[in-house]
């Protein structure tokens, strides 16, 4: 048995269904990349792979568990993850690339920032900023006391000092104020921080992991300033690579103006193994589920007469071919491309004389799964009559 004959052969609305699945996974993957959504994500697929393999086996009683697991889970879905799900929404929405960007802001401010936390390192005072780019994060932010002040170094060191009511939450700046203080971020729930990262780090991570937010924590027991952003920690000790690089991650340009150049860059030179490993789950994906698609195709059938009375010939037929309208498995109903699929009339119960035929899914042999939804015409019309004798 030829393996290759199961394979569906791919249309091009199936390469562009792949190409945009495969898209889409990835952008998935990288939006929440070390979060605990992902692990969420790769158990469904797990999942999901298991309840295909069952229906695919005919494993009645599993396939039935699995299919009332799926609505269970899909509501405690909707409700543990309406963070992110909305996170997502707001990002593939056009309309944050029509509004106004904000304004570069003035180097100062970057630089007061960064001496601020330094200072606090030498003195060993903890700190957390939070430092808002796109994304808002006030979902994210809890407890805390709205504020509206502009960034002194003084302010920052009397917020964070050791007798301030305020000074173990985050300190929250937005276009170029601070707006909340006191706040409670949302923890990082990653295993693979290392053990001497405190709370503030745990929090900077858990908001990072949410938002593109730029998080400046400083260590009372280490005396050491560090940024946070999308999942990652990095330590700095020079201050004025770190006041530039705030200023890299704060700067926008007025109006967003996407570079085709760096568009095409994204999609064919970076990050081939996540793209092809999106590619091949969702090839895999399609070759276990396109085999179970029900499509319909049209084919032009011949029409065999057979079985003649004995003594009559067939004298006039309406039809010699006739369309069929099928159905069914994509698999099976591909086996039949280049394949005649002839219509059988048998007339050993007709007599001379002129009659008509209403032909039926009886008039054809089809592979078990298909179905004949069309017949055109539906009848035909047959003249027999005695045959000459010599």
């Amino acid at each position: 048995m030829n393996l290759l004959a199961l394979i569906p052969s791919p249309t091009w609305r199936d390469l562009v269904d792949i190409i945009f699945l495969t898209l889409v996974i990835y952008q998935l993957y990288v939006w929440f990349r070390g979060t605990r959504a992902l692990r969420v994500l790769i158990g469904l697929l797990v999942l999901g792979g298991v309840y295909s393999m069952a229906k695919l086996w005919g494993l009645f009683l599993t396939t039935k568990v699995f299919q009332i697991l799926w609505q269970v889970l899909l509501i405690l879905l909707l409700i543990l993850f309406q963070s992110e799900i909305r996170q997502v929404l707001e990002k593939v929405s056009p309309l944050r690339y029509l509004r106004l960007r904000r304004r570069a802001p003035r180097r100062l401010l970057a630089r007061d920032l960064v001496a601020a936390c330094f200072d606090l390192a030498r003195e060993r005072t903890g700190a957390l900023i939070v430092l808002v780019r796109e994304d808002n994060p006030s979902e994210f932010l809890h407890a805390g006391q709205k504020i509206m002040a502009l960034p002194e170094p003084a302010l920052i060191k009397s917020i964070f000092n050791r007798h301030s009511p305020s000074h173990d939450g985050a300190l929250v700046l937005s276009q170029g104020r601070f707006t909340h203080m006191g706040c409670i971020l949302p923890l990082s729930e990653r295993e693979d921080i290392p053990e001497y990262y405190g709370t503030r780090h745990r929090a900077a991570l858990g908001l990072s992991e949410h938002t593109d937010c730029v998080c400046l924590v400083v260590s009372e027991e280490r005396s050491e300033v560090s940024t946070v952003v999308r999942g990652r920690i990095d330590i700095w000790k020079d201050q004025k690579l770190l006041a530039s690089r705030i200023e890299g991650w704060l700067r926008m340009p007025e109006v967003y103006s996407p570079s085709l150049q760096g568009f095409l860059q994204g999609i064919f030179l970076k990050n081939w193994g996540s793209k092809l490993g999106a590619f091949g789950l969702v090839t895999i994906a399609w070759l276990v589920l396109a085999g179970q698609q029900t499509i319909q195709i049209t084919v032009t059938s011949p029409v065999r007469y057979t079985d003649y009375p004995p003594g009559m010939v067939l004298e006039e037929k309406s039809a010699d071919t006739v369309k069929l309208a099928l159905s069914g498995m994509r698999g099976s109903v591909e086996a039949l491309k280049g394949r005649e699929v002839p219509v059988k009339v048998e007339l050993g119960n007709f007599k001379a004389g002129t009659h008509r035929i209403r032909l039926s899914a009886k008039n054809v042999d089809l592979p078990l799964g298909i179905m004949i939804d069309r017949v055109a015409p539906e009848d035909i019309k047959i003249v027999l009559k005695p045959a000459k004798r010599q």
